[in-house]
């Protein structure tokens, strides 16, 4: 009986083919997973900064304010109109609208000086045509400011007396008061949603 058992205990499991690959699927299996998940999370990166590049591009890069420049009174002669970036807006500074120029912050048309002013917002909305703008006479304490407070959107608040960001005036001059810039924009909010 010992010779049985050690004669058993000493024979070679048989080795083929077979067992190698059945033992090497489940790698296989997880690596083949690992690589088409990090080919696609690198495909999601590359278009997302695509699209943040893109939505920059669309971004004015300078803007035309008015400055005062001394004195105690706002007259025509105590006022300037100076050149910025458009990155240096803030919120209440006053700028000059012309046809042909980029939008640089989000702003409450104040007055306009020709008879028509219109902007193309087809990278917000996707209208083909342009949008007529009117500068907005009522009362903006309620509406408007609570709706800023919450971060909520003004496209379709009081949307005629507004101008977003990254839009092109059509036609028409005017002059508006920046409300939001940067990240607070129609379209800062846009680039965090593909963020």
């Amino acid at each position: 009986p010992t010779d049985e058992a050690s004669s058993t205990a000493a024979t070679p499991i048989p080795f083929s083919f077979a067992h190698i690959l059945e033992a090497l699927v489940e790698p296989i299996v997880i690596t083949t997973i690992l690589v088409i998940n990090a080919l696609v999370g690198g495909y999601q990166s590359l278009n997302a900064s695509k699209g943040i590049s893109a939505l920059k591009s669309m971004q004015a890069q300078k803007a035309i304010v008015k400055l005062n420049s001394g004195g105690d009174s706002l007259s025509n002669a105590a006022v300037v109109e100076e050149e910025v970036d458009a990155a240096s807006l803030v919120p209440g500074d006053v700028v000059i609208l012309t046809v042909g120029q980029k939008v640089p912050a989000d702003i409450r048309l104040v007055s306009v000086s020709t008879s028509t002013f219109t902007v193309d917002e087809a990278c917000l909305t996707g209208e083909s045509d342009s949008v007529a703008k009117m500068p907005y006479r009522g009362d903006l304490s309620n509406s408007n400011n609570s709706q800023n407070k919450g971060g909520g959107s003004t496209m379709g608040v009081h949307a005629t007396g507004m101008l977003y960001g990254g839009t092109v005036i059509t036609s028409g001059k005017g002059v508006g008061v920046v409300v939001r810039t940067a990240m607070d924009t129609e379209m800062g909010k846009v680039s965090l949603l593909i963020l």
